[in-house]
């Protein structure tokens, strides 16, 4: 990694030791999800979407106590729920509402999420994996950054595990690390923005980051610091 005499000295370490420290005390708490569902699911067609839903509350609403996110849970994979393919034991919003509705019938599909990055990218690595900034039309319809790790049974995904931070919060966390950081952005593995320490970067927007000097990728993370533009 090179110098560059337009980043102020200890700009980027700053921004990266906040978001690794964020992010991991936050997979810390998913997981004590993780871990609490690939003890009850093995082997699969035993664990009703009932039963998850029991089991991963006290857990979620745990997790949304303790860390400025908005949404948290365990998504399962289809095939893995004795009466339901696809189940969010998701619980969201300042009320912690039950996302999915256990009444849901089996092959009933509202919404296919094995689809999404926050679910295929786990499945695909078998590494946790933070998606974002996106809008999050299913649960929160604003910007979030989504925390998911995959839920490994014998060598297969019973599901993830997963939290919701919204963006304008993550934002707020990231003042102090980024303030006085000149040209310093986080940037997803797109390229595109998360934060920023200019003003003129907007958060999903694409840079070309070959044009900085000074890259560190984050350890665990989907993400790189930059700066030196």
């Amino acid at each position: 990694m090179t110098t560059s005499t337009t980043t102020p000295l200890g700009a980027l370490d700053r921004c990266a030791d906040a978001v690794t420290t964020y992010f991991g005390t936050l997979f810390t708490s998913l997981e004590a999800i993780a871990e609490t569902v690939r003890q009850a699911i093995s082997p699969r067609h035993t664990l009703t979407a009932a039963a998850l839903s029991d089991l991963v509350h006290p857990l979620a609403t745990r997790t949304l106590a303790e860390h400025p996110v908005v949404g948290g849970g365990f998504v399962a994979t289809p095939g893995w729920l004795a009466d339901r393919d696809l189940f969010l034991a998701w619980w969201q919003g300042e009320d912690r509402t039950l996302l999915a509705e256990r009444g849901v019938p089996l092959g009933h599909h509202v919404f296919d999420y094995t689809r999404h990055e926050w679910f295929r990218r786990p499945q695909e690595s078998g590494e946790r994996h933070v998606t974002g900034p996106y809008v999050d039309y299913v649960c929160t319809d604003e910007y979030v950054l989504t925390a998911t790790l995959p839920v490994l049974v014998a060598g297969e995904m019973a599901g993830v595990a997963g939290a919701d931070t919204p963006l304008e919060t993550f934002e707020q966390l990231m003042r102090e690390p980024l303030r006085g950081g000149g040209d310093v952005a986080l940037v997803n593995p797109h390229d595109r923005v998360v934060v920023a320490a200019d003003p003129l970067l907007r958060s999903g927007q694409k840079i070309d980051s070959s044009s900085y000097t000074e890259v560190q990728q984050l350890d665990g993370l989907p993400f790189r610091v930059l700066a030196g533009a």
